[in-house]
């Protein structure tokens, strides 16, 4: 297995998440990059990657269900305990309700087993009702369903060019939904977006395209075009104009983030390509980062600032990030079924899978 920086560019990423959200969750403007909040660009990031790996994954063995078992086992058991700890330690421990009444309400199982089947369900009864952001437990929570539906739409899109053999077909569909995606959000306002199981459609199409622009990068040669030094420039040009339209915002968006953060991610650095040397805590920082912020703002009080709040929140959350990777997502991760290997063919190395 060839060494790369996807794991430190996931770790960058979620640390980014969680400075983000330091600022809506003390009711301080957020910090922008391209008219997208940082922390919305670093979700992109992750859909990037992810749109990527798996891709890379599905080609390297698309069979449906050894697929969608090893997504499940990435997914679900870390989401399962984060979700058992929310609603058994951090509710009755920050919620204002006496705590039988909090055990028996029904929203509380509810926020459990809807979170569980990925229906987003953001608050607890009584718990963080104070806050300078209230009532909202844990808003990351937001992306799972949307991440899922592209991990259900690919195998569709590749199965459709895999009858005509050609994967510039992939490429076109994928292309067309990123057309219409973007069509979509300037051109439909958010009081009009359809909500699907709990999802805004606005969600899907604000991120869903960066899933499918890393899976192009990965089933076509522009993955050979990748070039730190080249992405570096990028990023110069970008930072030095100022583009006026949003419309731009967004184009440039698309065009340089996943060059930028692939060709970051795919290369090996000195020192950077180790970050995961002692495990991937990059999702377990993204589950317990909201959360964790939350409860030192309940803590803190509503003078507790943005970086103040990163501060404390960051060695908590990673130190429950590695808890989470060594304790269940490495041992779940086990269970991932192996392609069947034809007698005498000795398989593959390749980049590490999402």
């Amino acid at each position: 297995m060839r060494k790369n920086n996807f794991d430190a560019v996931r770790i960058i990423a979620a640390l980014v998440v969680i400075f983000g959200h330091a600022h809506p969750l003390s009711t301080q403007p957020d910090p922008v990059l391209l008219g997208n909040s940082v922390q919305s660009v670093a979700v992109k990031i992750f859909f990037v990657i992810s749109g990527f790996l798996v891709a890379k994954s599905w080609w390297s063995d698309p069979h449906l269900g050894r697929f969608l078992l090893r997504r499940g086992l990435r997914l679900f058991p870390a989401l399962i305990v984060l979700l058992a700890l929310t609603v058994l330690v951090l509710g009755p421990m920050f919620t204002t309700l006496p705590l039988r009444q909090y055990a028996m309400d029904g929203s509380t199982i509810r926020y459990f087993l809807y979170n569980v089947v990925l229906y987003p369900v953001y608050g607890l009864p009584g718990v963080f009702s104070d806050n300078p952001y209230p009532n909202a437990v844990n808003g990351s929570l937001w992306s799972l369903p949307v991440e899922v539906s592209m991990y259900l739409l690919l195998p569709v899109l590749a199965a459709i060019s895999a009858l005509t053999k050609s994967r510039t077909v992939f490429v076109m569909l994928s292309l067309i939904g990123i057309a219409l995606s973007v069509r979509y959000l300037h051109s439909s306002p958010a009081e009009n977006q359809v909500v699907l199981w709990g999802t805004g459609s606005r969600s899907v199409a604000d991120v869903g395209p960066y899933f499918f622009l890393g899976a192009i990068v990965a089933a076509t040669p522009l993955q050979r075009m990748l070039d730190p030094g080249m992405a570096l420039f990028v990023v110069a040009i970008v930072a030095l104009f100022q583009l006026p339209q949003y419309w731009m915002q967004q184009l440039v968006l698309m065009i340089a983030l996943p060059y930028v953060v692939l060709s970051f991610a795919t290369t090996a650095t000195a020192k950077i390509s180790e970050a995961g040397r002692f495990g991937d805590p990059s999702y377990g920082i993204y589950l317990y980062g909201f959360p964790v912020q939350q409860a030192l703002f309940a803590v803190g009080g509503p003078s507790m600032g943005p970086l103040e709040n990163t501060a404390f929140a960051v060695p908590i959350v990673v130190a429950l990030a590695y808890a989470s990777w060594h304790a269940v997502e490495k041992r779940a991760l086990t269970f991932k079924p192996v392609k069947p290997v034809a007698r005498g063919i000795v398989p593959s190395k390749e980049i590490t899978s999402s």
